[in-house]
């Protein structure tokens, strides 16, 4: 599994979940890297829905789209 974060300009953070994960499993994990940011005191203003984008069988991107407050 790899888990990529992206700091994107204008302070948008993307989040991909790579691997042999389910949805589920990816939605978790997503949503973990947010509360250890949250918990290292990245403030979000926003903190949009996570989707799943299929790119074969064992393949998963997980999107969580949040707002960096500044």
């Amino acid at each position: 599994m790899e888990i990529k974060v992206f700091v994107l300009p204008g302070g948008k953070v993307q989040i991909f979940v790579d691997g042999q994960v389910s949805f589920e499993q990816a939605q978790q994990i997503t949503k973990a890297v947010i509360a250890q940011l949250q918990a290292g005191g990245v403030e979000f203003s926003e903190i949009g829905t996570v989707e799943q984008h299929k790119d074969g069988a064992s393949h998963v991107h997980i999107t969580g789209g949040v707002h960096v407050q500044h």
